[in-house]
């Protein structure tokens, strides 16, 4: 009779789990498509380069010729907390009417010397760095 019992219990704990799977394959419809479409991808921009590597090489007269006051302010703000900065690596690029966002990953030191890490991007618009965030 408990033989009986046990096998009754394991059966019914199948059933429910095949079951289970066969009602979450049938209902599950999967991740809803995404309603923002997709900016396209482009390479990177000339002027975000030419400004990224002046910050890689510590160039602060080749980024005052570059950047204005305030995008200068702008680039300070967004590399902090890193003064010394060690690699500079571009990310990627999208273009939104005639628009270009171009992202890069800065590593370097605080003052403290820890290892820190930021991203930042750069816009661009007619050939020029018109914005950092």
């Amino acid at each position: 009779m408990n033989e009986a019992r046990a096998m009754a219990t394991l059966a019914l704990f199948a059933v429910g789990i095949l079951g289970g799977g066969v009602v979450h394959a049938v209902l599950d419809r999967g991740p809803a498509e995404n309603p923002y479409p997709a900016l396209p991808k482009v390479d990177e921009p000339r002027a975000a380069h030419d400004v990224v590597a002046a910050v890689g090489s510590d160039d602060a007269q080749a980024l005052s010729r570059m950047l204005d006051s305030t995008m200068l302010t702008d680039l300070d703000t967004a590399l902090q907390p890193i003064v010394d900065v060690r690699t500079t690596k571009f990310v990627g690029a999208v273009e939104s009417e005639g628009r270009l966002l171009s992202a890069y990953v800065v590593t370097g030191k605080t003052t403290e010397g820890i290892d820190f890490v930021v991203g930042f991007v750069l816009r661009v618009s007619n050939d020029q760095v018109v914005g950092v965030n």
